[in-house]
């Protein structure tokens, strides 16, 4: 009686794991390896989904399935997971025999005997091919949309910098001549003040303080108004060092900033006003660059066609985050600035078929402009 029950245990188990088999065979792809990775068993399923018969796979370590999709470490950390007897799931990406690739979603399991000791690895996949297919349109579509975003982000930008140029230039041509006016009206009194008051050095240095307080409407007035005004240039010969020297003219310079400036001199073919009104710029940027007591280097280079002008600062650099934006309108950190003075330089020094680039720290502002005019030729930066 007892042998009989036994018996019959032992059928329902093996019908159970017979059943368990058929329904793991019709509904997943199985695949059975030795301990050296050598398939000894497939199931249709296998055969169906890679076009390779059961007797082309027996006996391989199915390296012709290899999409090269993973690299080598993928298969090297599954095969050290199972090799400890772990059990590893993960998505393989595999090639079918006429070369197309299908994904699977795998778990390999370690089959070990009595002793513990790995006798066989059993790999049970899905199909996932479908599901990675809309996986990637969905990220082809996310990416597209994420472009589209940017390029709508973009032109809203430049539509808004567009509107605020034009609100701008329309305010300034009213404004100049009201506030110019009045400037030189208070120009003048602070002249007639300081002759008759200015004989101490605290008086000195308040007719000073209002003097910078002038210029320094005066040059975000010319800032707004040289940029808007899109007016031609007009060349003619004249020497670089005058051109300095009317930049450093046109400014109130602090006593506590040092000038180091090339003795060498060069011809040159430009706009003499325009170029001036860059330097000037440029000079005016590195005063405020270095806020106190400092050097400022005006080099001059000679470079056959063409002259190099290096505007150099001693104050503490322009964040790296921020350089690559300094010569876009309306770009500013200054609560002073207009955002326009850099700007029009970049479009004063394009307007003479040069280059301008900026390196920091230190600060170094380059101009490259051709002697003879118009010279389009000039795209290397480190010139």
């Amino acid at each position: 009686m007892a042998e009989k029950m036994k018996i019959s245990k032992m059928e329902k188990q093996n019908s159970l794991e017979d059943n368990l088999r058929r329904a793991i065979d019709s509904s997943s792809i199985v695949t059975v390896m030795n301990t050296n990775g050598i398939v000894t068993h497939v199931n249709q399923k296998f055969c169906e989904i890679s076009g390779f018969a059961e007797n082309e796979i027996i006996g391989t370590n199915l390296l012709m399935l290899r999409s090269g999709v993973h690299p080598i470490e993928y298969y090297d950390e599954l095969w050290a997971t199972i090799s400890k007897g772990e059990i590893w799931t993960g998505e393989i990406c595999n090639q079918r025999k006429n070369g197309e690739l299908f994904w699977n979603k795998a778990t390999i399991i370690p089959i070990k005997n009595q002793d513990g000791e790995i006798i066989e690895y059993i790999a049970i996949r899905f199909d996932i091919t479908n599901q990675k297919e809309k996986e990637n349109k969905m990220e082809e579509t996310l990416m597209k949309l994420q472009k589209s975003n940017q390029i709508i982000e973009e032109q809203s930008k430049k539509l808004v910098k567009q509107e605020k140029l034009v609100t701008i230039g329309e305010l300034a041509a009213r404004l100049s001549h009201d506030i110019r006016n009045p400037l030189s009206i208070i120009r003048v009194s602070l002249e007639n003040l300081k002759i008759i008051y200015g004989k101490n050095e605290l008086e000195t240095k308040h007719f000073d303080r209002v003097e910078r307080a002038i210029d320094r409407i005066s040059h975000q007035i010319d800032d707004v108004l040289g940029f808007i005004r899109k007016e031609p240039m007009r060349f003619e010969k004249t020497l670089i060092s005058e051109i300095i020297a009317d930049s450093l003219d046109s400014i109130n310079l602090p006593d506590r900033i040092y000038f180091e400036i090339s003795k060498n001199d060069f011809e040159i073919y430009c706009d003499k006003k325009r170029l001036s009104v860059a330097i000037t710029n440029l000079i005016l940027n590195a005063i405020q660059g270095i806020e106190g007591k400092g050097t400022i280097e005006i080099i001059l280079e000679d470079k056959g066609e063409n002259i190099v002008i290096k505007i150099k600062d001693s104050g503490k650099g322009i964040p790296s985050d921020i350089i690559e934006e300094i010569f876009e309108p309306l770009f500013t950190t200054k609560q002073q600035g207009t955002g326009l003075g850099l700007a029009s330089v970049k479009s004063i020094i394009n307007g003479h078929g040069g280059k301008i680039f900026v390196t920091s720290p230190p600060t170094v502002f380059t101009i490259i402009i051709p002697k003879k005019g118009i010279d389009n030729n000039l795209d290397d930066p480190h010139f």
